[in-house]
């Protein structure tokens, strides 16, 4: 398993990836998952035009995730950096721990994952909370349970 980490913000790389690839590829390997992944940061325009083109929403989301299921390509996800910035106080985060957060809901859409009714988001959400709230990457496994937090 690994991540690809592209830009297409003009003058822009992808940042954090060092810390983002250690993240990407524990959930990846936790969740059995060895194929690649392309993680790819543009701007909200894109991401309209991505939503609108593929779920007939038009407006800017945070995260897309386009499942390829190939047997080298997982598939990709696309991340609006200008609605990641904004929407990161909101979610009482940094522009880094809002990155972190919709990358883990993106991997977890690749994985399999959903919220399309409240039994899927309730396991969807579990699964975020544990690795966003672990140190799992670190290799010690620390489940949601163990620190008490309950998910609705």
């Amino acid at each position: 398993m690994s991540c690809n980490f592209f830009s297409t913000v003009p003058n822009k790389s992808f940042p954090w990836q060092k810390r983002l690839r250690l993240v990407a590829e524990a959930l990846l390997k936790n969740e059995k998952k060895k194929a690649l992944v392309n993680i790819i940061l543009c701007e909200d325009a894109k991401q309209r035009e991505l939503n609108r083109n593929f779920r007939k929403l038009d407006h800017v989301t945070d995260v897309l995730s386009f499942a390829w299921n190939e047997p080298t390509l997982l598939g990709e996800i696309y991340i609006a950096e200008g609605q990641v910035k904004k929407q990161a106080p909101f979610y009482g985060n940094t522009y880094y721990g809002e990155l972190r957060r919709v990358l883990v809901h993106g991997l977890l859409h690749l994985c399999g994952y959903d919220h399309g009714n409240k039994t899927e988001r309730k396991v969807m959400r579990e699964r975020e909370v544990f690795y966003l709230i672990s140190k799992f990457h670190t290799g010690i496994e620390i489940t949601s349970s163990q620190i008490g937090i309950g998910v609705s």
